[in-house]
C-alpha cells in the first residue's frame, strides 16, 4: 500500500504541469506478476528516484514506461497523452532513456553516437538521404551542430572524435546521456546512470542531472546508490514485490523502517540487480549529509 500524505502529493502537483502519469501499470510473465498496479506522476523540473531491492520489479516498471514492454494493464500518458507502447511513439513522443548495461556504438565516434539519437527529430526520406540532396546536408550539417552541443553540454566536447569504445566507463555514461538528450525529450528516464563509478565520476553524474533539470526537463534515476538517490531527487518511490511500499521525500522515503527491512530483512544479505550487497548503512547513513545537500540543490 503507498503510503502517501495527500498534502505531499497536492504540493507535488502543484510544482509543475505533469510530464508523466502511469496509472495502475501492471506487467505479467505468465503467472507471475513482476509489476502491480504501480502510478507514478513526474513533474517539470522534478527528479524522482525509483529505488528497491533485488527484483522489485524496477527495470519492468521503466520497461513499461519506454514501450519495450506492453503493461497488462494500466495505462501511461506523456504530457495528457497516451502514449502506444512501441519504443519509437515514445521516443518521438518526448521521453528517452539510457539502460543499465552501455549500449553505445564502439565503433563509432562520440559525435556520431549522438548524432543517430538525433534521427528521429529529422525529416529527410530516403531518396533524399540516398542521394543528398539538399534537405539531407541542411540536415546533417544541423544534426552535427546539435550533437557537439550536447557533447559540450555533458562535458566531453573535446572526445567529439574519440571511438566510443576507447572512452573511459565514466565518459561512456555521459555520452549515452548525451544521445538521449539528442532526441529533444522532456523527460530522461536514466537507469543506474552511476553503476561501476568512483566517486569522482559519481559527482559528475550529480552534476550532470541537476543541470538537465535545470535546462526544464523532468529526469527519473533508478539507482542502488542511497547517499546519491537521497541527495539528487525530489521525491523517491520504493518499490517491493512489483508495489510501491512508500513514495514520499528522501527524509521520510530513507526514515522509513519498511524501506530498511525490504534491504537487510532477509536471512542472507540481499543483493542489488548487478550482484553487489546492499548494506543498512547505505539507507541510514546519508540522512545526515542528504538534507542539507537536497536541500541546497534545489533552491
Amino acid at each position: 500500500m503507498t503510503a502517501v500524505d495527500q498534502s505531499e502529493r497536492t504540493a507535488a502537483e502543484a510544482a509543475g504541469t505533469p510530464v508523466l502519469q502511469a496509472t495502475g501499470v501492471t506487467m505479467r510473465f505468465g503467472g507471475l506478476t513482476a509489476v502491480n498496479d504501480v502510478s507514478m506522476s513526474v513533474h517539470e523540473g522534478e527528479i524522482v528516484g525509483l529505488i528497491g531491492p533485488n527484483g522489485a520489479g524496477k527495470t519492468t516498471f521503466f520497461n513499461c514506461l519506454t514501450g519495450l514492454y506492453k503493461p497488462t494493464e494500466g495505462r501511461v500518458d506523456l504530457l495528457g497523452s497516451q502514449i502506444p507502447p512501441k519504443p519509437r511513439a515514445v521516443v518521438v513522443a518526448g521521453m528517452a532513456r539510457t539502460f543499465q548495461n552501455i549500449r553505445l556504438f564502439g565503433n563509432m565516434t562520440a559525435l556520431e553516437n549522438v548524432m543517430v539519437g538525433r534521427y528521429c527529430r529529422t525529416g529527410a526520406m530516403a531518396f533524399t538521404s540516398i542521394i543528398r540532396g539538399p534537405k539531407f546536408r541542411r540536415e546533417e550539417e544541423q544534426t552535427r551542430a546539435r550533437a557537439q552541443e550536447l557533447l559540450d553540454f555533458v562535458g566531453l566536447g573535446k572526445s567529439a572524435e574519440n571511438l566510443a569504445r576507447n572512452m573511459p566507463y565514466g565518459d561512456q555514461r555521459r555520452l549515452e546521456i548525451a544521445r538521449a538528450l539528442a532526441t529533444d525529450p522532456k523527460l530522461v528516464l536514466l537507469d543506474e546512470p552511476t553503476a561501476g563509478m568512483n566517486p569522482r565520476e559519481t559527482q559528475q553524474a550529480s552534476d550532470l542531472i541537476f543541470k538537465i533539470r535545470d535546462s526544464g526537463m523532468a529526469v527519473v534515476v533508478i539507482e542502488h546508490d542511497m547517499r546519491f538517490i537521497f541527495n539528487l531527487c525530489d521525491r523517491v518511490l520504493c518499490l517491493v514485490r512489483g508495489e510501491v511500499l512508500v513514495e514520499g521525500t528522501p527524509d521520510k522515503v530513507q526514515s522509513d523502517p519498511r524501506v530498511i527491512e525490504a534491504y537487510i530483512g532477509g536471512a542472507e544479505d540481499d543483493e542489488d540487480e548487478d550482484g553487489t550487497a546492499v548494506d543498512e548503512s547505505d539507507v541510514s547513513a546519508a540522512s545526515d549529509e542528504s538534507h542539507e545537500s537536497h536541500e541546497g540543490a534545489t533552491e
